[in-house]
Parts: structure tokens; sequence; C-alpha cells
């Protein structure tokens, strides 16, 4: 009886908060209403709730180092990539916490070397050239690898992360042989970009698509000091069959 009155209260609330929702609607524009939160530890624990523990972790540009994904997958094996010679005592120093391979290279769509601009910063170290003025510290060459010549076997699941400022899409035309081993990929790419040939946002998910991939979430977004514009996104893209979108319902009760 407790069960079929219950059922029965759930057609009469949703009547009530649609009549509220009726009121209140012209007094939208109005009315303070929570933003929605962009956290890579929340868009990762939906991965991680449907089953989601990789085995393999590839962090491309690895900076001073990304620790949301440490934290979250600490069992994973890790392959640290970062062309900046400037990273490598912090890459040595994440071998000690972690299980990992430390490749001193940069990934792009051929095998080879590239011109790297030396940042001050050394996350803003990039294969490209700014637009305007920028600081850097002095431009050499590095190697260059194909992700797919690099890695020739990849244990699954597997995750990859690339931030490289602006040189989205050469990393990934340069994984077109392993993407079908990868099961999502986290990409920082621009909506305005700021270097020279930079990849943007449409030609990435553009790319994407056309390998299998949908957007999931959106972890994270930047804004450029010049005017406050969304300048950057952080994307998370799975195989358009992941688990992740088996279950289309808006919510449990749907």
């Amino acid at each position: 009886m407790a069960s079929t009155e219950t059922q029965a209260a759930v057609p009469a609330r949703r009547g009530v908060v649609s009549r509220l929702k009726d009121i209140l609607r012209p007094f939208e524009p109005y009315l303070p209403l929570p933003t929605p939160r962009l956290s890579w530890r929340q868009s990762l624990a939906v991965l991680q709730q449907h089953g989601f523990r990789p085995e393999t972790v590839f962090d491309i540009g690895v900076g001073f180092g990304t620790y949301g994904l440490y934290h979250l997958f600490p069992d994973a094996f890790y392959h640290l990539v970062e062309p900046t010679p400037e990273s490598l005592p912090y890459m040595h120093k994440l071998a000690r916490r972690l299980r990992c391979q430390i490749h001193a290279l940069a990934l792009g769509d051929r095998d080879g070397e590239a011109m790297l601009e030396v940042r001050s910063d050394i996350q803003g170290s990039t294969l490209l050239e700014e637009v305007g003025q920028r600081d850097f510290l002095r431009v050499e060459s590095v190697p260059l690898r194909r992700f797919d010549s690099l890695f020739t076997e990849v244990k699954r699941p597997a995750l990859c992360k690339i931030d490289v400022q602006g040189a989205e899409l050469m990393v990934l035309e340069g994984m077109t042989g392993r993407m079908g081993d990868i099961d999502a990929l986290i990409v920082e790419t621009s909506t305005i970009a700021t270097v020279k040939g930079g990849a943007e946002v449409h030609g990435v998910v553009r790319f994407m698509h056309d390998h299998g991939f949908v957007v999931a979430d959106i972890l994270g977004l930047k804004r450029r000091p010049l005017d406050q514009a969304t300048a950057q996104l952080d994307l998370l893209f799975v195989p358009d069959q992941s688990p992740l979108r088996a279950d289309r319902r808006w919510s449990k009760g749907a």
C-alpha cells in the first residue's frame, strides 16, 4: 500500500514543480541561478561510475604535472610525454610516485625533429608561434614522433590527455593508427587560437567525430586576460559506443 501511494505521489509532485516553473518563468532573467561547476574530478568520476579504470594513461604535455589525473588514477601506468628540458626534473620527481615511463620528446604528425619555443612558464612552451608579443627563453630543436610509431602496443583501458598549446591536431593526426586503442581522451583546445595555425574547437571536434569519438563532457574553461572571452576548453571525448552513452535517460525516474 505504501509503495502504491509513493508511486501516485510522483506525478503530483511533478505537477507542482511544473506549475512553479511556469510562475517563475517571466522572472528567470532576474533570478540568481546556480552555475554548473566544471571539474576534472567530477567529470572523470562519472567515467569511474561506469566502470572505467585505465590501465594506461598518456600524459601528453606534462609541464609541471597533471595532478588531477594522478590523484584519480594512482594505479595506472603513465607515459609522461614532454619535450621541454625544464620539465624533465618535474617528470623525474613524478617518477618517484607513479609507475611510469618518461618520453623527453614532442608528439606530432610525423617522425623527425621540430622547433620548440621554450617559455619562461614551461607549460606555455609550444611548437607554434604565438600571436602578438610573447615572452620566451629560446627556440631549440627537439625530437618529434608520431604517437602510433612510438607506442606500438597499448594496454587497455587507456586514457590520453593532450595539452600541447595549439598543436592538438598535429598530435591527433599522429595517433590515427592507434585511435582504436584509446578509450577516453582529454584535449585542451582553443575557441580563439592564440598561436599561428593553432587548432580550434571546431576542428578538433570534427576530427574526433570522423574517428568515432564524441564530446562527453567539458572539464574546464579558461578566459583570456585581454577581454575575458572564453579562449580554451578542456574537452572529454569517448567512443560513440562507450558505455557512458548507453543510458539515454535524463534521470533515474525517467
